[in-house]
């Protein structure tokens, strides 16, 4: 059942806006037409692109009877300003043409990190992505729009998708293309068609960045303070999962339409793409404004909403930023908002966070710690440590789990506590992962060879869900095992609950690929979230590993031991290993033996320690 959504509330009518909101302006041919409008249209997209991805530059290259570039960026090639046709004509480019598929490139100097194309060198951008903009409807491929990096760079799934939805957003803009039209009404409507949401009926990011711009050059003139509210609706994802698309586009236009009758004349209410949404509120002094204005929009959202038939409740996290006068940038207070709407999120939803110093300076420490890690992925300057696995029947080591260390260079070994959030954040988790699995393997594999009484020794390895989402996972996992000449049984890959439930039909494909090259699977963390009942029952799983949490309040709270029993008795059910982890006393060690749990991990056995360290303690074979 389809939703009709109710009449968009526009936003002030084109032809009130500034001539240079619209890419017009005096001496600039071609209005009628909407060639000016065009042309600087795409240039400002090229340039939101360069500056969104931190790139050398974008750009937009048109084929057909229009062979026009739209360059934006600071540094792009040489060769590109000199000769924009041998972009299309470059074996890349028409790849990507051919083919309708984006391509990612990490390093075409040595065709690393290639998503979905045919390499070609690129002079001064080793590293780019290619997407394939809207074709026409007769089919005609209509041009690329690439992003630029000048040096080798691993492009996260996030940027991936974001390259995608930057092509697809061209689409009214070649559509205008293709149909001129000379007329007045024409030219508004394909103004708003280039402007406006089509959805809700809101300005675009385009027309909201376009305005913040006017409100920061308004602002240096006049002292006319102002705030950027950045919100994301909580949950959003699960209600267009149980509910479907069409419901979710109905809430969307619902909220679109709150958000309007919650802001002043003059306001600017936009949606950004997806469920977020951002508000340029002006004559905002103090950040009590805006979070009252914060509170008064969470407090209409509270209300219930009717989509389809059901009455939908939803709640959204804020992040706020002041401008009051300083030479920021709009990309610049967009980022300090997302940087306070994360903030927000992190602190359990529904509520505000306004952006200030602390948050200023630990933005710069997380970019600083992202900056230090792309170099560190680059050398390959991590090492591993090992924590034995022990089988509580005998009491013997039978595997052991890689833990990755980053071995800094000014603070040395660093814990992965403090850097594994950013390498997921960044994707510099994936090559990282790479080197883990790999490294993992050929080290136990040099263990079989040396101690041959330890040839049954298996080893486990952490997974992330960026590693799980990436087409090529198991020709990785695959790959690492031939090269380090171990047989697949020898390897478990452990992930956690959240893992799992992140993109539950390509992991699954992913696990179900894994488990048939004989490659064993763990949840890690087991009992910690809400849907492990699920993930056991859905899943190809081998065993579970109990979380350290529930581990160790064994001998200190009466029930844990029933807890951890209930647990282990669930998955003995279904045919489940299952792992104690973070065993640390006796009292623990023999609890969990008397209730039949397989295996034990914890501080009680062996801390983690260097390959050297953790042979000698194989040699020693030591019992517990």
């Amino acid at each position: 059942m389809s939703v009709a959504p109710p009449p968009p509330v526009a936003p002030a009518p084109p032809d009130s806006l500034p001539k240079h909101a619209l890419g017009g302006g005096p001496g600039e041919p071609g209005d009628p037409a909407l060639d000016g409008t065009l042309a600087l249209y795409l240039e400002r997209v090229a340039n939101r692109a360069a500056a969104a991805f931190s790139a050398s530059a974008a750009v937009i290259a048109l084929v057909g009877d229009d062979r026009r570039c739209f360059i934006g960026g600071s540094a792009p090639p040489a060769w590109l300003s000199r000769d924009p046709g041998a972009l299309i004509r470059s074996r890349a480019c028409a790849g990507v043409l051919e083919s309708g598929e984006l391509v990612a490139v990490e390093n075409a100097t040595s065709a690393v990190g290639v998503s979905g194309g045919i390499v070609a060198a690129m002079p001064g951008a080793p590293a780019y992505m290619i997407a394939p903009l809207p074709r026409s409807p007769s089919g005609r491929p209509a041009g690329v729009f690439c992003v630029f990096a000048a040096s080798p760079r691993q492009w996260s799934v996030e940027e991936i998708a974001l390259l995608g939805e930057h092509a697809a957003a061209t689409a009214p803009a070649l559509a205008l293309r293709r149909r001129p039209e000379s007329t007045e009404h024409g030219t508004n409507r394909a103004r708003r068609e280039l402007l406006n949401d089509p959805l809700t009926g809101l300005p675009n990011r385009v027309l909201f960045m376009e305005r913040l711009a006017q409100a920061i050059a308004r602002n240096r003139r006049e002292a006319a303070p102002f705030a950027v509210i950045l919100l994301d609706l909580d949950h959003f994802r699960t209600i267009n999962e149980s509910l479907g698309h069409a419901a979710g586009d109905a809430l969307l236009v619902a909220v679109g339409q709150r958000l309007v009758n919650c802001s002043r004349a003059g306001d600017t209410v936009a949606r950004l793409g997806a469920d977020e949404f951002a508000l340029l509120i002006h004559r905002v002094t103090h950040a009590a404004d805006a979070a009252r204005l914060a509170e008064r929009v969470q407090a209409a959202l509270a209300a219930p909403i009717d989509v389809q038939g059901y009455e939908v409740f939803t709640s959204a996290s804020f992040g706020i930023a002041l401008e009051s006068g300083s030479a920021g940038e709009p990309e610049h207070l967009l980022r300090s908002a997302d940087l306070a709407l994360g903030g927000a999120k992190r602190a359990g939803r529904a509520r505000f966070v306004v952006f200030d110093r602390v948050m200023h300076s630990e933005a710069l420490a997380r970019l600083q710690l992202e900056t230090e890690l792309r170099r560190a992925a680059e050398r390959e300057a991590f090492v591993l440590h090992y924590q034995p696995i022990i089988s509580l029947t005998t009491g013997h080591i039978v595997s052991v789990e890689a833990l990755v260390r980053w071995d800094h260079e000014e603070r040395g070994l660093v814990s992965p506590a403090a850097f594994v959030a950013a390498a997921e954040a960044t994707g510099v988790i994936v090559p990282v992962g790479r080197w883990v699995l790999a490294e993992a393997c050929r080290q136990l594999h040099a263990w079989h060879v040396a101690l041959p009484q330890w040839s049954s020794l298996t080893v486990a390895v952490n997974v992330s869900v960026r590693q799980l989402l990436r087409p090529d996972f198991v020709d990785t996992v695959s790959r690492a095992l031939r090269e380090a000449s171990l047989a697949p049984e020898y390897l478990t890959l452990e992930l956690t609950e959240s893992v799992v439930i992140e993109r539950p039909d390509v992991v699954l494909t992913a696990l179900t690929s894994v488990r048939e090259l004989g490659v064993k699977v763990h949840l890690d963390d087991f009992g910690t979230g809400y849907s492990s009942l699920a993930v056991l029952d859905r899943f190809p799983l081998d065993g579970v590993k109990i979380d350290r949490t529930f581990v160790q309040m064994v001998g200190r709270e009466s029930r844990a031991v029933q807890f951890v029993q209930a647990m282990i008795t669930l998955a003995q059910s279904l045919q489940l290993e299952t792992v104690g982890e973070g065993i640390d006393a006796d009292v623990q060690l023999r609890e969990l033996r008397a209730i039949g749990c397989t295996y034990g991990q914890g501080y009680l056995f062996a801390r983690p320690g260097d390959a050297p360290t953790v042979e000698q303690l194989l040699r020693d074979d030591p019992s517990w």
